[in-house]
């Protein structure tokens, strides 16, 4: 079937429970609505001296990012789509892009973009050809694509470690509590 492209194989994301170590079908994951804290980081914009402040719920898989998404209609990003940030800590530039799945709305209204762990940002770099940089291992530790003084670390401790780190290098800007839905 596959010799006659009636099947194709891929990379695709799929609902992992680190505990069983085995993935989860969409119709067994219960979403349900959380307290959350969404947590505002500075990106250095390159050859520059502006920043752009992205949003995120989960800081520790920023050693995952591929790109900083902004909506096109947004006239606070428009100046800054094509140019690269880079990713605090990580010392990694990205390309800032811009992509609809950015709400204006919701947190500073850019958002980082982790295709490896998130299925919006999956479905984002599929669209924009980005990258897919897996950090975590099947247990939920960080593994060897991260920073090396993150590696083996649980990603509850890692994002603790991370945000130390980011206050300390004046990268953090705020934290803000929110409900989200969890699967």
């Amino acid at each position: 079937l596959y010799n006659k492209k009636l099947i194709y194989k891929d990379k695709k994301l799929v609902n992992w429970d680190t505990q069983l170590q085995t993935a989860i079908s969409d119709l067994e994951v219960i979403q349900k609505d959380v307290q959350s804290q969404l947590y505002y980081i500075d990106y250095q914009i390159e050859n520059s001296d502006n920043k752009i402040t992205i949003a995120t719920t989960r800081p520790e898989t920023m050693m995952g990012d591929t790109a900083v998404a902004v909506n096109p209609k947004d006239e606070r990003y428009t100046n800054l789509i094509g140019k690269n940030a880079e990713i605090p800590l990580v010392n990694r530039k990205v390309k800032i892009i811009a992509d609809h799945y950015a709400d204006p709305e919701q947190g500073s209204g850019a958002v980082k973009i982790t295709p490896a762990h998130d299925f919006n940002d999956y479905d984002v770099g599929k669209r924009n050809n980005l990258e897919i940089i897996n950090i975590f291992t099947e247990d939920g530790k960080i593994n060897n694509n991260a920073i090396s003084s993150f590696v083996g670390l649980d990603r509850f401790e890692a994002r603790k470690k991370i945000l130390n780190e980011l206050k300390e290098k004046d990268f953090f800007v705020k934290e803000e509590n929110i409900k989200n839905k969890v699967p």
